[in-house]
């Protein structure tokens, strides 16, 4: 059964998942698009000599004193294409750029999802080395104890272990504890956190750990 904090890693994971379909929906829509406005543009190109072909015509109709214009058909058919792709173009290229800003805010929810999921992971090691914490605090409470039956045991006389050489050895400690750590041990500390450290890529995949 999932802990609380398993429990939220899967939430942001479920979250990251969703966030990545949205970005794949908006990729699709952003295809469509730009294709759509390459098309309209290509044709608006191809009809480029249409208006000129328009104006001519009423300028020609205008020199002869007429006041009704009629285009050749298929003059007529391109012009109405052309009017059309005017009207159409403005609109394709607002979706376009909708779609852009669309798909900004859906990569700020997909970095976000990564940052939760990077978060409740942390969160998962961090309660661990909690509870590591507190059972180390509780065997240095019975050690420390059981140094004080040493010299209770000692108070009689006959005793085998002196207070100086209980107090060397207490003196000892951290000098040997840092050797142990950081010292003639550190390969050892080394691959523990080389553990931890390929523990927690597993917790985060598919995220990767965050750029520094």
């Amino acid at each position: 059964m999932m802990n609380n904090a398993e429990i939220n890693l899967a939430v942001a994971k479920s979250r990251h998942r969703d966030v990545l379909k949205a970005l794949d929906e908006v990729a699709v829509k952003q295809v469509k698009a730009a294709k759509v406005v390459s098309m309209l543009r290509a044709e608006k190109d191809a009809l480029a000599d249409v208006q000129e072909q328009v104006n001519n015509i009423r300028l020609d109709a205008m020199e002869t004193g007429k006041t009704t214009v009629y285009l050749p058909a298929e003059v007529s058919k391109k012009y109405e294409r052309l009017r059309e792709i005017d009207e159409v173009l403005p609109a394709a290229l607002r979706r376009q750029e909708a779609l852009a800003g669309e798909r900004a805010v859906t990569q700020a929810a997909i970095d976000e999802a990564e940052e939760a999921i990077r978060q409740e992971a942390g969160a998962i090691l961090a309660a661990e080395q909690e509870e590591v914490w507190d059972r180390a605090q509780a065997m240095w409470a019975d050690y420390i104890e059981a140094m004080r039956e040493v010299l209770a045991l000692g108070s009689t006389g006959y005793s085998r272990y002196s207070w100086n050489t209980i107090a060397e050895h207490l003196n000892s400690l951290t000098p040997s504890c840092y050797r142990e750590l950081n010292g003639e041990g550190v390969a050892k500390t080394n691959a523990g956190r080389e553990k931890v450290r390929q523990r927690y890529s597993d917790l985060i995949a598919p995220v990767g750990v965050a750029r520094s």
